[in-house]
């Protein structure tokens, strides 16, 4: 039985050309051969599986070429390439600092620099991981580094580009390796899959791209695996099973259930989804992802962001033309949101399951909006003259009918009328129609007035210290205490709050539209407005963050100033 050769190793570039995803390195270096201007020290940076060290080892083969093409490629035919490729070049050297990372190795390394080569003109020294030498090492390889001899090259390749001393920095030219594209991962499957005599299905390729997440090397171990599992023909449907992937359609499914509204099955589809073993952090993930790919795939322009395959993205513009671009908005700001809060939630699966809960009722479909739009036009063309009561805050829509007093009352508040503020115009109809069939002497229909009570600086004060009891029995203690101390005026139905500090009215914006809602109720008056201000007299006094109190201690006492300094301190903000 022959010896299996793993793909990541078979199909390994030989050529500049044939690495994948890289091309302003290679023709960067390909330009620098073709001109001779060869530097000393090269260091290759970038994520695993991008192609530095192939980099390194073709480099490597095509300055010792002794009939480099035009073009700036090795031959592969020369005495040079035919030893190179065959693992017998003595010309090149490679070393793996994650093993030799002690000053003596380094010391070995610089003694064998002085020998020149026996082949070609050059002798290149490949250090991989070089991240890991310890700074002893690093400091030991400075001097050769910067002067080595005419034939010496070194090529550094590092993942961590941050733990390379500046001085190592400064001696050679840097080169950043790029996460390779989805498509071009994909394409190159393709080809290794047609190379093996394997059959496949497209969407299968590009999940296998995606999960490699920029890599091709482990595209590459993934493609192996995955041809091992389903036999020499790669399907979509075993490659997500095989791989734990979410399926697609799970995500166009749940889609296709916000625009209807139907809670049942977003409920039922998501829990599916646990019991199939996925995580709820990964879906929401992947949902978020799911609704920005349908926010590109509206515009033309934008489609291209999206890194799957053309049928997918077919499905994708098909789905997108039913979504409002408002709905997308909304949707992603809250999975953002969610995922945000989803390591510190308690129970996550309820946060999961009341965002989706959310995203369900965001009236997404433009085809039902229009409709509502559309029905609401017909009702005001065919029901009778209306007229508009407005308060504060609300728009009620009365019939107009002869007015029905009610018995007087010296002061009616919503509680007491009990109104339902917001109904429909479905209703108004029901009601015209249940008052001329249920009794034509019918007495009038009521006039419904919001009546705005009279107020004064003590009942204001009143009702703010009400609110603020209610606030510290439900324990938000810190509210309570800034409505207490905080100082109160009323003029022109206004509330004017005079607070010591920033904080304080960030706290107040959050609960702002509560308090005034619940002050009207308790006022009996619609028109209460409210202001809030900072005490200029405070702001300048106290200190509430870390940084102000840093600047009041450290103006009693200036040591504080000289210690920040010394162990190079920072202040949060």
């Amino acid at each position: 039985m022959d010896n299996f050769i793993v793909s990541a190793r078979k199909y390994r570039p030989q050529l500049f050309n044939t690495v994948v995803g890289q091309s302003h390195i290679t023709n960067t270096l390909k330009n620098a051969i073709i001109t001779k201007h060869l530097a000393q020290a090269y260091l290759f940076c970038g994520p695993r599986g991008v192609g530095k060290t192939t980099c390194a080892r073709i480099f490597a083969k095509t300055i010792n070429c002794t009939n480099v093409s035009k073009d700036g490629e090795a031959c592969d035919t020369c005495e040079s390439c035919v030893s190179f490729n065959s693992g017998a070049s003595l010309n090149v050297y490679e070393l793996d600092a994650a093993s030799n990372n002690s000053v003596d190795d380094i010391r070995n390394l610089v003694d064998q620099v002085r020998f020149a080569p026996q082949l070609g003109e050059y002798k290149v020294y490949v250090i991989d991981e070089v991240h890991m030498l310890s700074t002893a090492a690093f400091n030991a390889f400075l001097k050769t580094l910067e002067e080595p001899p005419k034939h010496a090259k070194f090529i550094l390749a590092t993942t961590e580009k941050h733990k390379i001393i500046p001085t190592i920095l400064s001696r050679c030219q840097v080169f950043n390796f790029n996460r390779i594209k989805t498509e071009d991962i994909s394409n190159h499957l393709a080809f290794m899959a047609k190379s093996e005599d394997v059959s496949y299905e497209e969407e299968a390729l590009h999940v296998i791209a995606q999960k490699a997440d920029g890599g091709l090397r482990d595209a590459c171990s993934i493609f192996d695996q995955m041809v091992a599992f389903t036999g020499n023909h790669l399907t979509y449907k075993q490659v997500v099973e095989n791989l734990n992937v979410l399926d697609y359609d799970y995500y166009f499914k749940m889609t296709d259930a916000f625009l209807s509204q139907g809670l049942p099955e977003v409920m039922m589809t998501f829990d599916d989804i646990l019991k199939k073993g996925f995580d709820g952090h990964n879906f929401l993930l992947g949902l978020g992802e799911h609704l920005r790919n349908l926010m590109v795939s509206k515009d033309p322009q934008t489609i291209s962001l999206m890194e799957v395959s053309e049928s997918l993205k077919q499905r994708y513009s098909i789905q997108s033309q039913q979504c409002s671009l408002t709905f997308l908005l909304k949707s992603l700001a809250l999975i953002s949101k969610t995922d945000v809060n989803y390591k510190i939630a308690k129970n996550q699966r309820l946060l999961v399951e009341m965002a989706l809960m959310q995203l369900t009722f965001l009236t997404a479909s433009p085809e039902a909006e229009k409709k509502n739009d559309e029905l609401e036009s017909e009702e005001e063309n065919t029901s009778q003259p209306t007229k508009t009561i407005t308060s504060s805050s609300t728009k009620v829509t009365a019939l107009q009918e002869p007015e029905i007093k009610f018995a007087s009352k010296p002061s009616v508040g919503f509680d007491q009328l009990k109104i339902k503020a917001s109904f429909s115009l479905h209703e108004v109809k029901n009601y015209q129609t249940l008052n001329q069939t249920s009794n034509t002497n019918a007495v009038e229909a009521p006039e419904v007035k919001f009546v705005n009570k009279e107020v004064n600086l003590d009942d204001v004060k009143a009702a703010i210290k009400s609110y603020a009891d209610e606030k510290q029995k439900q324990g938000a203690r810190q509210l309570a205490t800034i409505f207490n101390t905080s100082s109160i005026e009323f003029t022109d139905n206004t509330i004017e709050l005079t607070i010591s500090n920033e904080t304080q009215k960030e706290q107040l914006l959050i609960v702002k539209q509560d308090f005034v809602d619940t002050i009207r109720k308790l006022l009996q008056n619609n028109s209460i407005a409210i202001t809030i201000q900072i005490s200029a007299v405070e702001a300048q006094t106290k200190a509430y963050k870390p940084i102000d109190i840093f600047k009041a201690m450290s103006e009693k006492n200036p040591a504080l100033l000289e210690l920040k300094k010394r162990f190079d301190l920072e202040i949060d903000y």
